[in-house]
């Protein structure tokens, strides 16, 4: 199979190389031939449906439940076109709810480049691997150098060069692994997967440790994650050998979590997608504990961009359901873009709540010239720095031949060397304690970081709260000692809070001279007396939509009512070609422990030296606090040694009276619920399943229930908060739960008090994530409307629009309204007061005159001046007739001094009619006009009157073809050229262009900016050095390159010709996933707003109350439910179907 793979993989290198030869500087997105898909009926029609249209069903996506990933074997594995067919089949088939083809997106790998030798450094060593020296001779020697004798500390021959791990940093500084190693704590029974290219699974130094469960090959669809072997795949391979490289053995050095399960995602090695993100990150998330990841965007100081719509919901799932429900452990590479001034904050992975950004430090304890400073990094671990100064990292290397010489490196480097390093510490913490959430890993991440190996680099804060804070390192080198101590004393913190502060949407000018700051201020009360209520808090976001050009010249910083300043964004000098954040989240971990309640300043600075020609604006902004409402700090008592309180006081407050209680007296060590450091959590798990199976087994025989059971207590039904189990046992809801069918999350039927239940995904939440708004009731988080991105109080009252849609009085269309014209923002703002269409807002960039006025060079005026005369028509000034003053549409009333007008309206000179044709009178005589002219008043070429057949009179010049803009008209008897209407570039009469204006389009003879029925039109690019998008298609049409189409028979606007590309629907139709429906299709229910999806368990809902904006389910999906209105009227003579009646009687809004 390797073998196959190194074939395959070189064919298909060469072929994507000719590829990017010829299309780097395509900017359209490249389609594969995978579609992602949402089937909520299940596997089955899932694979249906595939087999129906010539896909393959490779599967569901990761975790995503009734998400799955389509194959089309005769589709194009890349091309800049959509697949039209299959996007129609797709959307007429009533089971598919969704669906997207999938697009590439960029990422790249964490590591540093530019090194041409790996091995410089230490010729001795790998000189005597090339002569087979004895291995045992080598190890030895080595051991005596370091003084360890060989029972006492480490065999692996590069131990040594390990300098992280033994005190070899400056000042004999390492990450502090000895303590947590003396402890017994080797990573043992936790589960790491790294996603990247791949990891050699039978490299001598992994392959005693690595997890076939936690591996998968995303690039070839198999579970083989063996990379290629062509030189350019070992990032993997590498960033695995720092986690859980294999101890005492005579191969490279050591792992942090040298006894630790070891698997790999490959998913680097081929074109990156949304659904490759969501597969990666959804792999298996019972088994994995921790997810490393050393990729992300380009960092190439220019890039703002995160997870797509699959990765995301990858996110979300992996944090509420991974692990048990404790929540999956990711961790994330912080980026290597310093050399290009990027900032990990405009990378949406490092910039996410749910990750640990981590960063890195030179072995000097230093910034290494490729670190990216923000205010997102949690925390930094040791990794390369400046070539010939400072020692890389040592590990594994990639090698399918495995020649002896080339299994190890010593130089592995940047950001992707720091990751691994803390996954495996977070391993170390987790065998510790292995209940820890996702939540818990960050507090003990932040509370044991430090500061002291890294004081010599500038840059150190000390927040409100006395914690000393970077955005070089985030709090500090991690120390693996003082986690495994922490975390032995740990218990959970409170559940998680989110406070949103109000969105304050007033304008507020940026001015472009150098040096200026806006200064804007809100106070908040941190959600105080809600059950949003923050006191302590977490993470804070700050969600920016802002206009400036260039971007990259905006500093922007963020402080709290405690004092605190952390820079949200560092001045890029390489983005210079946009100029928009929309609703970008920027991340602070700064605030950590401080108070939310008070004024918070937001400060924009153009602190940039690139030219700025405009000013810019701040459109809206609003402050998310993540946190808890208690002290979220509980030790356990129980061991001997407690931690000073002064020891980890950054958590609280001054004057903070709340006592620090035991909050696990419950927990007591037992043969059933507790086991030393070294056994496996999965043994663990085992024990305590079998332990409670056995008790409820006796429970059960002596003490048989008539209806149910709860604590060892006969109940005649399950309380809030339990569901009844096959047994008839009473088990507990997860948290997030008021009543539920499962222990699970994604498994409530409502919420308890504190938590919304998103109505599509079947999980409570603290918060409402983007694209649902919370209903009138506060309990549940409704999904947008198809169009909007995000909105509030109801589904179509828009904040932002999806892509391509433009954003006006809260609505989403596919184009601006009459009098406004759309933004390079996607926003409509209105024309100058005397234009019905227009470019901008200038007088002179009118497109099209409102009623009354008349278009005349580009302005649109009342009157028109002498010489021109008012079509209402056309809304235009025409040049009168040739030597006419005064005229109308029809004639020349009055002609220029010294001419007359003939029998036909044309002005002549006053002794014309002393000559004949081809003469004109002067000098008291006859004289020829020129060759070309029929009737003249000169000589020249451009003194003619009328022309002789098939010459044409264009501009006093007789020409056989009418110049462009003009077209050929009669007037009498002789031809001359009009001119066409100034929207048309080309025409063949007044009332048919042929070929339109820059920025308009050909529909129906005409050249479209305004409808006729005072619509609109779809937004396009008009300009690439304006980078400017204007309207040009009216309704029931799209812009199909240069002129307008027909939009799909159903569709009121669209953006193209297929049934799934509405934008808005008929009177009487409902958009569903981009196509107008005549009724809600299955899992939908009708309301004023159009077709919402119903709750979890419902199959189709009924409107009960509109007054009261009540639903509930008509028909049920869940075998154990049945419809509150026809539920059984003996309750109890099927004690496993339960009525939806509290739970899915739905609130609108």
């Amino acid at each position: 199979m390797h073998l196959v793979k190194n074939v395959i993989g070189w064919i298909s290198c060469v072929l994507i190389i000719c590829v990017y030869t010829t299309e780097s500087s395509r900017e359209s997105p490249i389609f594969s031939n995978h579609f992602a898909v949402h089937i909520p009926s299940g596997l089955e029609s899932a694979s249906i449906v595939a087999e129906k249209y010539g896909f393959d069903n490779l599967g569901q996506i990761g975790a995503l439940k009734d998400y799955y990933l389509f194959e089309h074997k005769k589709l194009r594995k890349r091309s800049i076109q959509i697949s039209d067919h299959h996007h129609e089949a797709l959307s007429k088939d009533q089971r598919v709810h969704w669906f997207q083809q999938q697009h590439e997106k960029k990422r790249t790998k964490r590591d540093n480049i530019g090194i041409d030798s790996v091995y410089a450094e230490y010729p001795s060593f790998f000189q005597r691997y090339n002569q087979k020296s004895n291995l045992r001779d080598i190890k030895y020697d080595r051991l005596n150098n370091r003084g360890i004798l060989p029972q006492n500390g480490f065999t692996d021959p590069l131990f040594k060069e390990q300098w992280y791990l033994n005190g070899g940093a400056k000042d004999g500084f390492d990450m502090n692994l000895k303590p947590a190693w003396q402890k017994g704590y080797t990573g043992k029974g936790v589960v790491i997967s790294i996603l990247d290219d791949g990891i050699q699974s039978n490299h001598p130094d992994l392959a005693m440790n690595y997890d076939h469960e936690a591996s998968t090959d995303i690039n070839d669809n198999d579970d083989d994650p063996m990379p290629r072997d062509n030189g350019d795949n070992k990032h993997g391979t590498r960033c695995a050998g720092e986690v859980a490289a294999v101890a005492f053995n005579e191969f490279c050095g050591v792992g942090v979590a040298y006894n630790s399960s070891i698997g790999g995602v490959r998913m680097l090695d081929g074109p990156v997608n949304d659904a490759v993100e969501a597969r990666a990150l959804g792999l298996n998330p019972e088994h994995i504990d921790i997810y490393s990841a050393s990729w992300g965007p380009e960092d190439d100081g220019k890039t703002v961009d995160g997870p797509g719509p699959l990765a995301r919901r990858a996110f979300i799932y992996g944090v509420t359901n991974g692990r048990q429900g404790r929540g999956s452990i990711f961790v994330w590479a912080s980026g290597n873009g310093g050399r290009h001034t990027d900032s990990c904050n405009c990378d949406g992975y490092t910039n996410s709540i749910f990750t640990l950004s981590i960063s890195s430090a030179t072995q000097g304890g230093f910034k290494p010239w490729y670190l990216e400073e923000c205010s997102s990094t949690l925390a930094s671990t040791y990794s390369s720095g400046t070539p010939g100064n400072d020692k890389s990292i040592t590990t594994v290397d990639m090698d399918a031949s495995l020649r002896e010489d080339h299994l190890c490196t010593v130089e592995h480097t940047g950001t992707s060397a720091s990751a691994p390093l803390a996954a495996g510490i977070a391993a170390l913490a987790l065998e510790a304690n292995p209940t820890l959430t996702w939540r818990d890993m960050q507090y003990l991440v932040v509370l044991t970081s430090r500061y002291s190996p890294l004081d010599k680099e500038t840059g150190w804060n000390i927040n409100g709260i006395k914690r000393r804070v970077s955005h070089k390192f985030g709090y500090g080198l991690m120390d693996a000692g003082a986690i495994v101590d922490l975390a032995e004393k740990w218990t959970n913190v409170p559940v998680q809070r989110i406070c949103k502060s109000q969105e304050v949407n007033e304008d507020r000018q940026i001015e472009s001279t150098y040096g200026y700051t806006l200064s804007v201020t809100m106070n908040v009360s941190g959600c105080e007396n809600t059950l949003n209520e923050v006191r302590f808090l977490e993470h804070v976001q700050c969600k920016l939509s802002l206009r400036f050009f260039p971007r990259g010249n905006l500093r922007i910083s963020l402080t709290s009512p405690m004092g605190t300043t952390s820079t949200l964004l560092f001045e890029r000098p390489r983005d210079v070609l946009n100029s928009n954040f929309d609703d970008w989240p920027f991340l602070s971990v700064h605030f950590w422990g401080e108070k939310a309640e008070g004024q918070w300043t937001l400060e924009i600075i153009n602190a940039g030296t690139r030219h700025v020609n405009s000013p810019g604006i701040l459109k809206k902004w609003q402050l998310i606090f993540y946190g808890t409402a208690s002290n979220p700090i509980r030790l356990r008592t129980r061991y001997s040694l407690l931690v000073p309180e002064s020891e980890y006081h950054s958590i609280y407050y001054p004057l903070e009276a709340e006592h620090i209680e035991e909050a696990a007296s419950q927990i007591v060590p037992s043969i059933m619920t507790y086991s030393g450091p070294n056994n496996s959590s999965a043994t663990e798990k085992q024990s305590n399943e079998v332990g409670r199976d056995l008790m409820e087994s006796l429970l059960s025989s002596q003490n048989h229930c008539e209806n149910f059971r709860l604590n060892n207590k006969c109940v005649d039904r399950c309380p809030s908060r339990t569901f009844a189990d096959s047994n008839n046992i009473c088990r507990y809801c997860h948290e997030s739960c008021d009543s539920c069918t499962e222990s699970r999350p994604d498994s409530c039927l409502s919420c308890a008090n504190e938590y919304k239940q998103v109505v599509d995904l079947g999980l409570c939440l603290a918060q409402c994530p983007d694209g649902y708004f919370e209903g009138s009731s506060g309990k549940k988080c409704i999904p947008c409307a198809s169009n909007c991105a995000t909105c509030i109080n109801k589904p179509n009252y828009c904040l932002s629009c999806e892509h391509h849609l433009v954003l006006y009085k809260n609505k989403c269309y596919a184009t601006c309204p009459i009098y406004t014209y759309q933004t390079t923002d996607h926003n409509c703002e209105s024309c100058h007061i005397s234009c019905e269409t227009c470019k901008t807002s200038d007088e002179n960039d009118c497109i099209k005159c409102r009623r009354g006025y008349y278009f005349l060079k580009g302005k649109c005026m009342k009157e028109c001046p002498l010489g021109y005369y008012e079509d209402s028509d056309r809304r235009e000034c025409i040049s009168c007739p040739q030597n006419c003053a005064v005229c109308t549409a029809h004639a020349c009333e009055k002609c220029n001094q010294d001419w007359i007008k003939d029998d036909s309206g044309i002005c002549l000179p006053e002794n014309f009619a002393l000559c004949e044709n081809f003469e004109f009178f002067a000098h008291n005589s006859c004289n020829k006009c020129h060759t070309t002219c029929k009737k003249c008043f000169g000589s020249s070429i451009d003194s003619c009157i009328s022309c002789e057949k098939p010459l044409t009179l264009q501009s006093k010049r007789c020409i056989f073809t009418c110049q462009e803009g003009f077209y050929k008209a009669i007037k009498g008897y002789e031809y001359t050229c009009v001119p066409c209407l100034h929207t048309c570039a080309l025409c063949d009469s007044k009332s048919n262009c042929t070929s339109c204006q820059k920025g308009l389009v050909l529909q129906s003879g005409e050249c479209r900016s305004a409808c006729s029925d005072g619509s609109r039109v779809v937004d396009y690019l008009i300009s690439k050095e304006s980078n400017r998008y204007f309207d040009l298609c009216c309704v029931a049409y799209y812009q199909d390159k240069d002129k307008c189409s027909k939009c799909y028979f159903s569709c009121k606007t669209c953006t193209g010709p297929k049934k799934n590309q509405c934008v808005t629907c008929p009177k009487g139709l409902f958009l569903i996933a981009g196509e107008c429906q005549s009724r809600c299709p299955q899992n939908y229910f009708k309301t004023t707003y159009g077709c919402q999806k119903s709750s979890k368990m419902c199959r189709s809902s009924t409107v009960v109350d509109l007054l009261k904006k009540l639903t509930w389910c008509s028909t049920c999906d869940h075998p154990q439910f049945y419809p509150w209105r026809t539920r059984p009227t003996n309750t109890h003579g099927d004690r496993h179907r339960f009525s939806l009646s509290k739970s899915h009687v739905t609130i609108l809004v």
